[in-house]
């Protein structure tokens, strides 16, 4: 039997839904988390970033964190690792290094950092680490697994994690070719990465949305670039996904209406071989079309574990009296709407906005109609160097 990782990310720790609380939903999946780690005798744990939905996390949702690896690890029988995904604030998923420490679990939050971890604990020891990096030995199992640390890379991650240089022009492929360069060669590498690999991807409402806060093709990783990793576990994607050696974990549950109803949980990997595990904890997401709350209220029964979104016809009004009952009708009652007399769904491309994926070439179009003429060469790269850094919510 060789070494079993279990792929987990993208949790999202203090997402709300119309500003309705999930951390019950997000602590029951977690239990199940931790439930089905000890089930599977798993020998690591990885986290491919998005832990927190925010830079600035409830104390709730942190004191979740923290519970769940200390579960996960029992004390270094298990090594964890953790990567910052581009949600997260690096320093603060850190912050607790002291005592997560000691108990094996590895948090890597900037890119092309040293991992800090002890030598030995009761389940692995570290033969190696140094920039991004780090090399895990396993006794019991008589293997070992390099893994390849890749937190959100952003420019400005970057440029305060490593000793990169980094033009104007650099690329993202380009960055991260120099990170992998100092990680040493191993029969058993793997990555652990909070990145796209390539479009296509994007099914969901969320997953659109959170890949133009990444500027779309500015932080997209070409698949050929994962060549000479045994395996690659990412985070980014909220939906499960696996092609060749690389799988997206997805985020442990629907996250808005429009999500896609499919199986979540988090993948079981040993010596190349890929097994999905299906995790529970979310609640149904359901939409209800209604003539009138009489039938919204005829239709409650067996939704009192959901959250639902109710729609009206238009021009309905409701009383104060209406909405209580519908309120004690449906517990996790989201929110309700009027459906507009005439509206039509139009086609994906007619209803998208401006694409972001060619920005340079929206900068270029803007200049022309504001000067009459192109724009500068110089001023094109400064205006990417910045729009990246908006796009990744860390310009100064």
């Amino acid at each position: 039997m060789g070494i079993r990782v279990f792929h987990t990310a993208d949790w999202h720790l203090g997402k709300t839904l119309f500003r309705k609380p999930r951390l019950p939903e997000q602590r029951r999946f977690l239990e199940n988390l931790v439930a089905e780690v000890r089930r599977l005798d798993v020998d690591v744990v990885v986290v491919a970033g998005d832990i927190f939905e925010t830079y600035t996390p409830s104390a709730a949702a942190e004191e979740l964190y923290f519970e769940t690896l200390s579960e996960l690890s029992e004390d270094g029988a298990r090594a964890v690792v953790v990567v910052a995904g581009n949600h997260d604030s690096p320093d603060r998923l850190r912050a607790p290094r002291s005592l997560m420490v000691p108990r094996g679990i590895i948090v890597s939050a900037y890119p092309g950092a040293e991992p800090a971890s002890l030598k030995r604990f009761a389940g692995f020891s570290v033969l190696g680490s140094g920039p991004g990096w780090i090399h895990l030995a396993f006794p019991h199992k008589g293997a070992d697994l390099l893994l390849h640390l890749v937190p959100f890379a952003s420019f400005p991650r970057l440029r305060e994690g490593t000793g990169i240089s980094l033009e104007p022009g650099t690329t993202f492929p380009e960055a991260f070719r120099a990170l992998r360069e100092v990680v040493p060669e191993r029969r058993n590498r793997v990555l652990v990465g909070h990145l796209y690999v390539r479009r296509g991807l994007f099914s969901s409402a969320e997953d659109r949305e959170d890949v133009l806060d990444v500027l779309g093709d500015a932080y997209l990783l070409p698949p050929e670039e994962l060549s000479g990793y045994r395996a690659a576990f990412l985070g980014h994607l909220h939906l499960p996904h696996g092609e060749g050696e690389w799988r997206y974990a997805g985020a442990p549950f629907a996250f808005s209406f429009g999500d896609p109803d499919v199986p979540r949980g988090g993948w079981l990997w040993e010596e190349g071989n890929w097994e999905f595990v299906e995790i529970g904890g979310g609640m149904e997401l359901v939409r209800l079309e209604v003539d009138s709350v009489e039938e919204a209220l005829s239709r409650a029964e067996g939704l009192a574990g959901a959250w639902v979104w109710l729609t009206f016809p238009a021009g309905l009004e409701l009383t104060r009296d209406e909405m209580r009952a519908l309120q004690r009708a449906y517990p996790h009652l989201a929110g309700i709407g009027f459906a507009v007399p005439g509206a039509v769904d139009l086609p994906a491309e007619l209803g998208q906005g401006p694409s972001l994926e060619d920005p340079a070439g929206l900068f270029r179009d803007f200049y022309r109609r504001a000067r009459g003429c192109d724009p500068p060469g110089e001023l094109v790269e400064a205006f990417l160097s910045h729009f990246r850094e908006v796009s990744a919510g860390e310009a100064a």
